[in-house]
């Protein structure tokens, strides 16, 4: 019994170390995984690759001029019928064809409202003192264009009863993603950090006018048409600089129907590049201006017109503009760049303002406009007058 006893324990210390040795061997200890040497080689790269792993985003922006709506061109838009609030009904749908398919493509899209919309109890009007329907706000948005500048020298048109309903409707159109500038429903709105995000690149907006039509605004009333000062803007930009990768300024500026920026341009876009401005907007000259570098800061002075019954083919030809913000991060450090900037001629259409139509001039032809290729070879030098190779003409 003794002799049996001592086999079953020495065959048992046996069994005992051919497990542990087969433990060892699959690696298994305890119950817990156990990393052969190797695997803690492979874990701790694909550790250091994950650090050093580099992260880019982009965002794509899409820029176009003044929504100048003299009554041709809401005339135009009469849909003969009533709306739900009982006022006449307009469509703009129709010139904007051309516009919303180009306008798809891109993440941001911007316009300026030249003309306020001021309420249709006001009653609708034309140059000097406009007043434009909804409609053209809520079309715009339907063709996707989804940054608004408000401040022009035309916003007060309709005194401060359009320029409350003016900043409530835009407000209201907020709620649906649309960012609207350069009008507020109050001081405290006005000076709110404001910034949205899109594919990982968060921006923010401001918007200011120089030109006011010898219109003046009162302290109590100011955020509801914001008015170009240096120590305003400055101090917007300090709210906003270190929540954001990139700042946008809308600017109403500079001297009607010239295809030269004015000195106080210049100074000012200086002075906003000097601020860390990433890219400034401009308008008001109802006709193009250049595209130019000031430092860091890309400048579009004036994308002249957008929609408008304006004669003469200067003020018919408006300028679309595109560009991408970049986004890259490696090594714990953020770089923001501004890249594939291009400008290119778009054209107002209409028949004896009849049929009104925006269209781009590669899809013109001489039915639509006489001469269109001379006319977009003379315009299109006005694009690109430093002929900076990071400028491109044409889309």
């Amino acid at each position: 019994m003794a002799r049996r006893s001592k086999r079953k324990i020495k065959y048992g210390n046996l069994l005992l170390f051919i497990i542990f040795v087969l433990l060892v061997a699959f690696g298994v200890k305890e119950g817990c995984k156990y990393v052969s040497k190797t695997g803690n080689k492979i874990m701790k790269k694909i550790k250091v690759n994950e650090e050093v792993k580099e992260q880019n985003y982009k965002l794509s922006l899409f820029a176009v001029g003044d929504a100048l709506i003299h009554n041709g061109v809401y005339m135009d838009a009469d849909t003969g019928k009533k709306g739900s609030d009982g006022y006449e009904a307009y469509n703009f749908k129709p010139m904007l064809t051309y516009i919303k398919d180009i306008v798809k493509d891109y993440d941001l899209a911007f316009y300026n409202q030249e003309t306020v919309i001021g309420g249709k109890n006001l009653g609708l009007s034309n140059y000097p003192c406009f007043n434009s329907p909804d409609e053209i706000g809520l079309d715009m948005i339907d063709a996707g264009f989804n940054l608004v500048n408000l401040s022009t020298n035309h916003s007060k048109d309709k005194g401060i009863p359009g320029l409350k309903y003016s900043s409530a409707f835009w407000q209201k159109q907020s709620k649906k993603g649309i960012y609207s500038v350069g009008s507020y429903v109050s001081e405290a709105e006005r000076t709110k950090p404001k910034y949205a995000e899109k594919n990982g690149i968060k921006y923010a907006l401001l918007g200011y006018a120089t030109v006011t039509n010898g219109f003046t605004i009162s302290d109590e009333d100011s955020h509801y048409w914001v008015l170009y000062d240096k120590q305003k803007v400055k101090q917007d930009i300090e709210r906003i600089k270190d929540k954001v990768d990139v700042i946008i300024v809308s600017m109403h500026w500079g001297t009607e129907y010239t295809h030269v920026p004015t000195e106080e341009e210049r100074e000012i876009a200086k002075y906003l590049s000097s601020l860390g401005v990433d890219i400034v907007i401009g308008h008001h000259p109802h006709v193009i201006q250049p595209i130019e570098y000031v430092g860091n800061t890309l400048v579009i002075y004036s994308l002249g017109n957008f929609l408008s019954a304006q004669d003469g083919t200067m003020k018919r030809v408006g300028m679309m503009a595109s560009l991408d913000i970049n986004k890259n991060i490696k090594d714990g450090k953020t770089t923001i760049t501004i890249d594939n900037v291009k400008g290119d001629l778009i054209w107002t259409y209409h028949q004896n303002y009849h049929n009104f139509k925006v269209i781009p001039f590669n899809k013109l032809d001489n039915n639509k406009l006489n001469g269109y290729q001379n006319i977009y070879n003379e315009y299109k030098t006005v694009i690109n007058k430093t002929n900076d190779s990071r400028i491109k003409v044409g889309f």
